[in-house]
């Protein structure tokens, strides 16, 4: 199995999330960065729009429950581009599955 991920804050929800391509079957699925929430909230206590970041993160959640077909990485930035967001704010990385 070849498994690229990347790191990425939604560009509209303001949620740290992940997205994983699974180039052998040509499928991506989103993650939200718990770590990152987490660092959020640690240095955010007092965040002014704390009811809207935590609606945005129950929204991200929805969009983690799903995978989506993208059979190249062409069609993964192009999918994601639909989202706002541009291949140069993407770095891919290889994760090694034992």
């Amino acid at each position: 199995m070849k498994l690229y991920k990347a790191h990425f804050l939604h560009p509209y929800t303001h949620v740290p999330l992940i997205v994983y391509f699974n180039e052998s079957n040509g499928v991506v699925s989103f993650e939200k960065d718990e770590e990152m929430i987490k660092l959020i909230w640690t240095f955010e206590k007092e965040m002014k729009d704390r009811e809207q970041f935590i609606a945005n993160i129950e929204k991200a959640s929805y969009m983690c429950q799903s995978s989506y077909s993208v059979p190249t990485f062409d069609d993964v930035f192009e999918f994601l581009g639909k989202l706002g967001l541009r291949k140069e704010d993407l770095q891919f990385k290889q994760v090694l599955i034992h």
